[in-house]
């Protein structure tokens, strides 16, 4: 089976999205170094690492897609998934038990990242919408 060609936008999100959250993870350390006790800090700081791991894995994974079978294509996405999972599992139950990290923002941290990819997305096709000369929504129609 022939390999595809890399896909330049799914390099490009991963960047904005590594951008944003490197920069989001950056303000969060210079709380941790105001406060090292501050355990909401520190959940945050550690659900945007996972979460930032989670997304280069997943991204990895797509861009690797192309050189499977489609028959171990399925089973390939099954075991990163199942790999992604279990690592959330694993740092969630090992922050639960250390006393200076708090559950819930780092789930707040997880679930950060894959919001910044999708509001970045959605910014960057309404903005390629308009410059191609489109509408983007039933609204700019009546304009």
């Amino acid at each position: 089976m022939p390999s595809l060609p890399p896909v330049p936008e799914l390099d490009n999100q991963l960047k904005r999205t590594t951008r944003i959250t490197g920069g989001l993870m950056a303000l969060v350390v210079l709380a941790i170094a105001a406060n090292p006790g501050d355990s909401l800090a520190w959940g945050l700081f550690l659900g945007l690492a996972t979460g930032l791991y989670n997304t280069i894995s997943l991204a990895l994974r797509i861009k690797r897609l192309g050189l499977q079978d489609r028959s171990d294509a399925r089973s390939y996405m099954r075991q990163g998934l199942i790999m992604r999972l279990a690592l959330v599992a694993v740092v969630v139950l090992l922050a639960g038990r250390v006393a200076h990290v708090n559950v819930y923002w780092l789930g707040a941290g997880l679930l950060a990242v894959p919001c910044i990819t999708a509001v970045d997305a959605a910014i960057r096709a309404a903005r390629l919408s308009r410059s191609e000369g489109g509408v983007f929504s039933k609204i700019e129609e009546g304009r």
